[in-house]
């Protein structure tokens, strides 16, 4: 019986041959025999040794646990992992039935003309068990079997002779010989010669004159054509008396040698040619073909009786299946029975449970139960204790999470313990339990690849397997004890039993839980570095015990981690250009709102952080769990307001990536002043940093002296390199972050990106692309690198990436098709074709039917299992940064996920700084951009408040630096602090500005023209003139001056008339 696994076909190879006829049943029959190869479900290696293969298949892989090469759907309440499984290779002979060359339809009847020669030779039969046997005649030919000459005036075997009777009858068709029976009056091989003498015979009615056949010289009365006689008496010809018609037809005379050929009831054709009718080969005999089968009982009869394992045929409407899990359920107890197919039941175990169905095996905490108190079984009565500290202290874990592998002392192995007394503390009972659990299915043939396996605590152990009695002892690093597996390998539906002959030792945690304490507090000193980040980033203070989001789940990085991140790292993110990004980072290691346990976080494939974006979790094979790739340390540890999980590296979110700048920045040269002091102490004038000095000074600057007050002072000019910061090519933004499709291909090659430290990062594609990063091709239809490859998806939506293969994205294969390109189209299964699976239809290719999974489903079509998009390495084609949601059989839609927008296959950060909200800032406040959907909100220079809310700062008290360096904060007569500009100058405090002369004296440019006009001593025409325009040359324009022109005008008598 076909049952209770699901099938996969692997291939098919095909070996054709005819049978012998021995018999006439046999000789209308060329069966076709197929190997078809097929595998079972995937399912956990060690459910999978005792599997076997369907009835009728041979197991090829007897012996072993099968093949590894399939995973596996582990459902954990919401989620579903997908597990590395095994499964087994089965193959059998399978008969496919099909005509012999010449023969049609279900019952293989011979095709008009004879199987030998059908139609005559001179067409072609629509042969097959899907042909009706009706003749497409080659051109000239006609009839039912093509026996006739579709043209009355040609004749012979080809029907290309042409008759040349001009006043006669030729002997026309496939058999004639093209000789012409003359009228009267005419003579001749054509009948195109007179006979004037026929004149004078009188004839009677129905003959003519003619020649006579033993003396042509001689006229004789002979009878027309289509008229037998003496030529004195003619009667008509009457061809029904000569059975020129079928055996099987019906002759009627219509006149002088004219007549009709009707094929007999039951049987059809053109008379000549009559074939018995049977029902069955047209609309089955009217017969369902799902549950009947149609029976010939001759020419134009046949009945219909219902197939193996239906019952109660009703007319019209078919046979009822017979539901064999009713009459004999073979299921497991903890399993339902479904008749997928008539004949072919299908055992699934229920909700929670994992087997094949005839065996059903329940979580770990019931199967530790079942162990323990099976009559006469070998573990009765021995497993007590560890089963009374389980209930106690971890049990809903172990009956609704997974998958575990537990390691179980025995009762003899837990003397020493006192279960009464690990249960006082509730907390330590449960790590004690943890050092008994390993995440993932580690069975004993990893163990036996291995030497080191990871409890759930963190902590790890040693494998030894090389022991003169071959089981496998297990220690804890830092233990004493060695624990022997003296049974290995029990399943459950969330994991695996190893009963060991004494417990582990009772190890204390690295880093312990303290509940009265707070996560920063707990940090203070083993992980001070990251507890620095937390501080430097402001997050600190919501990590303290009223934090808003609180409970917490955190991963730290040690400070080891920390310190090994790339050269520079660190620095740059501790430095105000980067101060974003670490903020990034520190947020992208905090979970808020949950304080996740370690069991749970096994059976969670990812979840969403502080910074909205993904942290992926997996197990290694000897039980080690990874966040990102990152091995954890200490897991579990209970703060006041949350969770803490120690790491051996640094979670990097995507969105910092690549961390430090790709800058490019470029430099200058230019004049500053360096610092003013006393004009005495003018040599004492300090040049800014990254600057040169020069001999060329200014005695036009403001400084404070000993008492506070402003004093006119000297500065000397320096020649400062100015850097302009820019982003490298591929780069944009203040923080030079990278385009979209990374920086070595920006927009994937596809586009242009707006680069540059004013860029958005926005690809500007070309045409024939569009996506955020080019990566889609514009026409629905196409795919490739240059999107120039037509679709090969026939009725479904393309995959229309740049890096498809032309497929068909999942779940959009319309009804009616199904394959990868949505290329298979089905229709309903002939008689002889075995049973499909209910959620399979039947497509004939090249006259072979088989069976094909709808779509939605995959299997071989005999056995079909629903398949879910939303599992594997990609799921359902989606974003990194978006959800799989599963809708149905198949089909899905893509979400993005919180902080991203787009249509789920492709999604991009949001920025709320370029929405039109600004992120919510006040007007008068910069938003800070930080992650995607996340901003941070910054009064602008000369407001104050919290960036939501910001207030202009009025008095010059409150904000240092307001008024102009000419200017001092003073009481003023309106009742407020305000900038005053100093006698002399004008201006409104903010800006002050002086004459001609004091505004040159600050202009860095025109230091050489200043020292000519200090040289000429026209420093006081300067202040004293009003409404004056002073046209300064530029230094470039000094330094092209002729040298013996520059001496000339430089000189002390002509410096003057120069300037003026």
């Amino acid at each position: 019986m076909l049952q209770k696994f699901m099938l996969f076909l692997l291939g098919l190879v095909v070996q054709n041959f005819c049978s012998p006829p021995e018999t006439t049943e046999q000789a209308k029959r060329c069966d076709k025999t197929s190997l078809l190869t097929i595998r079972t479900e995937c399912r956990s290696c060690l459910l999978n040794l005792e599997i076997n293969c369907p009835d009728g298949y041979t197991k090829v892989t007897n012996g072993s646990v099968g093949v590894r090469d399939c995973r596996y759907t582990f459902e954990i309440r919401k989620y579903s992992l997908s597990l590395p499984g095994c499964r087994h290779i089965c193959r059998k002979d399978y008969v496919q039935p099909q005509c012999c060359p010449g023969h049609w339809g279900p019952d293989c009847m011979e095709c008009p003309g004879g199987a030998q020669s059908p139609c005559n030779g001179r067409g072609s039969c629509a042969e097959g068990m899907k042909g009706n046997g009706s003749c497409s005649c080659q051109d000239g030919f006609g009839g039912a079997a093509c026996e006739t000459c579709t043209d009355d005036n040609v004749f012979g075997p080809s029907c290309s002779a042409v008759c040349s009777c001009v006043h006669g009858v030729c002997n026309g068709g496939v058999d004639g010989d093209g000789s012409c029976e003359c009228y009267s009056g005419y003579t001749g091989p054509s009948c195109d010669k007179a006979i004037p003498e026929c004149a004078d015979l009188l004839c009677p009615e129905n003959s003519r004159c003619s020649p006579s056949s033993q003396d042509e010289t001689k006229l004789v009365c002979k009878c027309l054509p289509n008229y037998q006689g003496d030529g004195q008496y003619c009667e008509p010809i009457n061809p029904c008396l000569k059975e020129i018609c079928h055996p099987h037809a019906l002759c009627t005379y219509e006149g002088p040698n004219r007549h009709t050929c009707t094929c007999q009831e039951g049987y059809h054709g053109d008379g000549r040619v009559c074939l018995p009718v049977d029902p069955c080969q047209t609309n089955y005999g009217n017969c369902s073909a799902k549950s009947t089968v149609c029976i010939y009982d001759g020419p134009g009869q046949s009945h219909c009786e219902c197939k193996k394992h239906y019952r109660d045929y009703v007319p019209g409407v078919g046979c009822s299946v017979i539901d064999v899990c009713k009459l004999n359920n073979p299921c497991h107890r903890n399993a339902n029975c479904t008749t997928i197919a008539p004949g072919q039941t299908k055992c699934t175990c229920r909700k929670g449970y994992m087997g094949d169905g005839s065996t059903c095996y329940g979580n770990i905490m019931e199967r530790l139960r079942e162990l323990n108190t099976e009559p006469r079984g070998k573990w009765q009565g021995r497993l007590t204790s560890f089963i009374s500290l389980l209930d106690k202290a971890y049990a809903w874990p172990l009956s609704n999470l997974g998958p575990f592998t537990v390691l179980l002392p025995t009762d003899k192995g837990l003397r020493g313990f006192s279960v009464k007394e690990l249960l006082m503390d509730k907390e330590s009972a449960q790590y004690f339990v943890k050092l008994h659990v390993i995440a993932g299915q580690m069975n004993t043939e990893s163990m036996n690849n291995t030497d080191t396996f990871y409890t759930l605590t963190g902590k790890s152990g040693e494998i030894f397997n090389d022991d003169k009695d071959n089981q496998i002892k297990l220690k804890l690093y830092g233990g004493k004890k060695k624990a022997k597996i003296i049974q290995g390998n029990i399943v459950a539906s969330n994991g695996l039993l190893h009963i060991l002959d004494r417990a582990m030792d009772k190890m204390a945690p690295t880093f312990e839980s303290n509940t009265e304490k707070t996560i920063m507090t707990m940090l203070q000193p083993r992980y001070s570095k990251f507890r620095s980040l937390l501080e430097e980033t402001n997050v600190g203070h919501a990590l303290d015990e009223d934090g808003a989001g609180g409970p917490y789940t955190i991963f730290v990085p040690s400070n080891e981690a920390l310190v090994n991140m790339k050269d520079g790292t660190l620095d740059y993110l501790l430095s105000p250009e980067g101060s974003r990004k670490l903020l990034e980072l520190v947020r992208y290691h905090i979970v808020p709102f949950t304080q996740l346990e370690v069991a749970t976080l096994i059976s969670t494939p990812h979840i969403r952080s502080m910074a909205n974006q993904i942290i992926q979790f997996n197990t290694t094979n000897n039980g080690q769990i990874l966040a990102n790739g990152v091995a954890m340390e200490d897991t579990e540890v209970t703060a006041k307001n949350g969770r803490i999980y120690t790491l051996t590296g640094v979670l990097v979110p995507p969105s910092i990536v690549p961390i430090l700048p790709h800058r490019c920045d470029e430099t200058k040269r230019e004049m500053k002043l360096g610092t003013c002091v006393s004009c005495s102490l003018v040599y004492w004038s300090k040049c800014p940093a990254n600057s040169e000095r020069t001999t060329l000074f200014t005695h036009r600057c403001v400084y404070t002296g000993r008492i506070r007050s402003l004093k006119s002072g000297c500065a000397r000019y320096c020649n400062a390199t100015v850097k302009i910061p820019k982003c490298c090519k591929g780069f944009y933004g203040p923080d030079c972050n990278q385009c979209p499709g990374g920086f070595s291909n920006p927009c994937s090659g596809n586009g242009q990106c707006a680069d540059g430290l004013d860029g958005n990062g926005t690809c500007i594609c070309q045409d024939g692309f569009q996506g955020s990063q080019c990566q889609f091709c514009s026409d629905p239809n196409k795919y490739g690198p240059r999107c120039d490859k037509k679709c090969l998806c026939i009725y479904g939506t393309c995959n229309n990436r740049i890096d498809s293969d032309g497929a068909c994205l999942a779940g959009t294969c319309r009804e009616g098709s199904t394959g990868t390109f949505c290329h298979k189209q089905t229709s309903t299964c002939g008689p002889y074709v075995q049973s499909c699976h209910i959620h399979a239809t039947c497509e004939y290719s090249n006259g072979t039917a088989s069976c094909v999974c709808k779509a939605g489903y995959e299997g071989d079509g005999s056995l079909c299992s629903e398949t879910d998009p939303c599992a594997g390495f990609t799921p359902g084609g989606c974003s990194h940064n978006a959800e799989c949601i599963k809708t149905g059989p198949g089909t899905h839609t893509c979400v993005c996920q919180e902080g991203w927008t787009g249509d789920g296959r492709d999604c991009s950060e949001i920025n709320n700084c370029l929405l039109p909200g600004t992120g919510g800032c006040h007007i008068n406040a910069t938003c800070l951009y930080v992650g995607p959907g996340q901003n941070e909100c910054e009064c602008k220079e000369g407001f104050r408040g919290n960036g939501i809310d910001c207030e202009e700062i009025t008095s010059c008290l409150e904000q240092t630096g307001k008024c102009h360096p000419l200017a001092t904060c003073q009481f003023t007569s309106s009742g407020v602090w305000s900038c005053v500009c100093q006698e002399g100058y004008d201006g409104d405090g903010l800006l002050c500005y002086g004459n001609a002369a004091v505004e040159l004296s600050f202009l860095s440019a025109a230091a050489i023209f200043n020292q000519w006009i200090n040289n000429a001593s026209l420093q006081a025409m300067l202040s004293a003139a009003s409404n004056l325009t002073v046209l300064v040359p530029s230094p470039q324009a000094i330094e092209n001056m002729d040298q013996d022109e520059k001496a000339f005008w430089l000189s002390k008598s002509n410096i003057p008339a120069l300037i003026k």
